[in-house]
């Protein structure tokens, strides 16, 4: 009986430690979110960019690769790209444009094509300004892509 006794009260300490501490030590459930505070300086150097969709309201399907320089200042010069529109293939692309980050993290992009098109798009920073995701926002265009930065 002395055994059982003392198990018993051994396993209602037990509990009764356990609840306790929880009642005191607080748990944190989640971390508290970061405050955004971006500005156009989250965005230097170069970033590889991959995009597929639609253009021509989905008539002709679309892929792009291209190596963008983001000066920090709101500028972009496209080093280098290829296009596939239609099974149509252009390469050695150039591009210039500019982009605005907002407090919220994200941006607006705009692209100046050497082949005479431009392209405004809808983006949101991610990864401590590593990668852009973005979406095309030009009329008859379905296209969606990442930027993403490379170590050069």
């Amino acid at each position: 009986m002395f055994l059982k006794n003392r198990a018993f009260t051994t396993i209602f300490s037990t509990l009764f430690t356990l609840g306790f501490l929880s009642a005191v030590i607080p748990v944190k459930a989640q971390d508290s979110p970061r405050k955004l505070a971006c500005t156009n300086r989250a965005l230097q150097g170069y970033y590889g960019a991959k995009a597929s969709g639609f253009i021509n309201s989905g008539a002709t399907p679309f892929n792009l690769v291209f190596l963008d320089k983001f000066d920090g200042n709101g500028n972009i010069t496209g080093v280098n790209g290829s296009t596939s529109a239609g099974g149509q293939i252009a390469q050695n692309l150039s591009d210039t444009g500019t982009y605005q980050v907002n407090n919220d993290c994200t941006v607006t992009l705009t692209f100046n094509n050497s082949d005479g098109t431009k392209s405004t798009n809808f983006g949101v920073i991610t990864d401590d300004g590593r990668k852009i995701l973005y979406l095309g926002t030009d009329s008859g265009v379905n296209i969606s892509g990442t930027l993403e930065k490379v170590g050069y």
